[in-house]
């Protein structure tokens, strides 16, 4: 229902229920399929805020469980808008999963390889990385639309 990042900030998409999945703080977090057998390992139910990482970094997204992806499986749509919390290491608040997809161009064509590769998953402490990162936690956000433009493009003052 978007094109990358545009129309990720269209307000009625809320009203669909895997659109985004509103975490404890408010935040609107891309959904993250899981399935039930996976998130009963991992101690997680639908909106819990869980960490999707390997080597390129870390990107938070909400729970939500269900049968329709297969045990050892996560499903994250790509195309969410990147809000940044930390360079390096590598955390991305928004759910942009492309941020940690592989950078190898494919053998045929020279466009990136992104419909699967391997990730972790556990449950996120968003309590700690607040008190890390409490700047990436004060930006100006609009509960129902998401990061306000100033969060993410800079002025000259």
């Amino acid at each position: 229902w978007r094109m990358h990042a545009q129309l990720d900030d269209v307000a009625w998409f809320r009203e669909i229920p895997t659109c985004k999945v509103r975490g404890p703080d408010g935040y609107l977090y891309e959904p993250v399929w899981i399935n039930p057998a996976d998130a009963e390992r991992l101690g997680v139910k639908t909106g819990d805020i869980i960490k999707v990482y390997n080597e390129r970094g870390t990107v938070l997204a909400g729970a939500y469980v269900t049968n329709r992806v297969m045990p050892g499986v996560v499903s994250i749509d790509h195309g969410a808008r990147a809000d940044i919390i930390s360079i390096d290491p590598l955390i991305d608040r928004g759910g942009a999963i492309n941020l940690i997809s592989p950078k190898e161009e494919g053998k045929t064509a020279a466009l990136m390889v992104v419909s699967g590769f391997l990730v972790a998953v556990e449950k996120a402490n968003l309590e700690e990385l607040r008190e890390k990162h409490p700047e990436a936690f004060e930006k100006p956000y609009d509960l129902n639309v998401g990061l306000y433009y100033d969060t993410y493009v800079e002025h000259n003052k």
